[in-house]
């Protein structure tokens, strides 16, 4: 009598994109194990489409995934796949990592119909940004186009460029433009030396439940302890900003062997982006997140050009007048009390990445 083959589901929005990354990772799953039976369970996103389209995001907005979660925990499917800069911090009760495969390609891409770089277009054209962080870092080094944020996630923005051509350019994620199958428009790729990557960027994250042992372990073949660890310091320095604003704040994280080598960037809307670069053991990613963080935090210029993304009409009178209180405003930024991260951290690490990662995969953000 043949064993019935389990068939792992997957829950994923109706999106061309949610869909794209949710096959992904079935491919590649399927690659290691041939013979295993996969499913996608679509799920109509609980936000009104009206509401969708202003709100600023990129392929899923907080609210579909902290739905995807709450069904997750239902039972209504085993695994849900989202990108790590759309996860929702810290994950629902019950939610773990069930793996995060190899990261793709973390930098940004500029895509044309007619295969133009941005140094040949035209002045004044519009080009299409999905965040603050994008935009400010562009307008530096393009300051004669025009670059406009586009509400309502990739997909949204791709109707926008490629349907109703509203757009003359479109600035995404290069994994984001892999993965929609639509790498012939890339006509430019932006490596960190020109322009520093949102956090999580090129990282897809597959959800599972706590207690789902059999299923996590069939995932095991497809996590990368490296881009885990690269997730964990880019999620740790962002915790130590806002980091449900939309702000113009950059970062990557690499992985070699047991070291790591982080670099943040806070952009500027009137001078060079701060930047810092820190380094250590890899098991201390978060740690040396943080630290990054407070590194540019200590910098009242970079607290000035947070404050002056958040206040686009110029900042109100007492903050330019008063020093006092631009000194209080970095104590807010960088005291012990906005983000306690003791619990996260435990007083002596490894000295090395493990080679192989355990069959239960803890929480570790």
């Amino acid at each position: 009598m043949s064993k019935t083959r389990p068939v792992l589901s997957f829950g994923t929005l109706p999106t061309p994109l949610a869909k794209a990354q949710t096959q992904a990772v079935i491919d590649r799953l399927q690659d290691e194990h041939p013979r295993l039976a996969c499913q996608m369970t679509i799920v109509p996103s609980p936000s009104r489409s009206a509401t969708l389209t202003r709100e600023p995001f990129f392929a899923a907005s907080a609210t579909d995934v902290q739905y995807l979660e709450e069904q997750l925990v239902a039972k209504d499917f085993r695994f849900v796949v989202v990108r790590a800069g759309d996860l929702v911090l810290p994950l629902r009760e019950g939610v773990t990592y069930a793996a995060v495969p190899a990261r793709d390609t973390p930098f940004d891409a500029f895509l044309n119909r007619q295969g133009m770089i941005l140094d040949d277009m035209p002045d004044q054209v519009v080009i299409g940004v999905m965040n603050l962080r994008t935009k400010i870092q562009m307008k530096a080094l393009w300051p004669r186009l025009n670059f406009r944020i586009i509400p309502g996630g990739i997909d949204n923005a791709l109707e926008l460029f490629l349907r109703h051509c509203e757009l003359d350019g479109l600035v995404v994620p290069a994994a984001t433009a892999e993965h929609l199958g639509i790498q012939g428009i890339v006509s430019e790729i932006f490596y960190p030396e020109m322009m520093l990557p949102s956090s999580g960027q090129g990282i897809l994250v597959v959800l599972g439940r706590e207690e789902d042992h059999e299923g996590c372990k069939l995932l095991k073949s497809l996590h990368s302890e490296a881009t885990f660890l690269e997730m964990e310091a880019e999620h740790a320095y962002m915790q130590r900003f806002a980091s449900d604003q939309d702000l113009p704040v950059s970062v990557l994280a690499q992985v070699d062997r047991n070291r790591i080598s982080i670099t943040g960037a806070i952009a500027s809307l009137h001078s060079t982006a701060n930047q810092e670069v820190i380094e250590g053991k890899a098991l201390q990613a978060s740690q040396l997140g943080t630290e990054l963080a407070e590194k540019l935090l200590m910098s009242g210029e970079a607290v000035i050009d947070l404050l002056e993304a958040d206040f686009p009409d110029g900042l109100p009178e007492e903050f330019e007048a008063d020093d006092t209180m631009a000194d209080e405003t970095v104590d807010l930024f960088t005291s012990d009390s906005h983000f306690d991260n003791s619990e996260f951290f435990p007083d002596e690490m490894p000295d090395e990445v493990p080679d192989e990662v355990p069959d239960d995969l803890p929480p570790r953000i």
